[in-house]
């Protein structure tokens, strides 16, 4: 549990420091972190597209939770740290990108 509360501070800082454009909301009590991509101007079809083919991440679609959802991705914190880092490096490259 330390583990993965150190991996899901990491995600959060990291992303609301060097990703702006993206919102990640703080869960309680999961490893599963909410990302709110609406400022990236993407549908949900573009937004899953660029999560595959630039940031080379396979995402939970939030739209596949409810239409509450749209616009949102579901990051899981719950890997190794060096997976985790390598991931939101790629997220933070692809989102330069644009």
């Amino acid at each position: 549990l330390v583990y993965l509360e150190a991996n899901r501070d990491y995600a959060v800082d990291y992303i609301r420091k060097n990703i702006p454009e993206i919102k990640v909301c703080v869960p309680e009590g999961t490893y599963l972190l909410w990302l709110d991509c609406r400022e990236l101007g993407m549908g949900n079809e573009a937004l899953h597209d660029f999560m595959i083919r630039k940031a080379k991440l396979g995402l939970n679609d939030g739209c596949s939770f409810g239409r509450s959802l749209n616009g949102f991705m579901r990051l899981n914190a719950a890997c190794p740290r060096a997976t985790l880092e390598q991931a939101i490096r790629q997220l933070e490259a692809a989102v330069n990108s644009l």
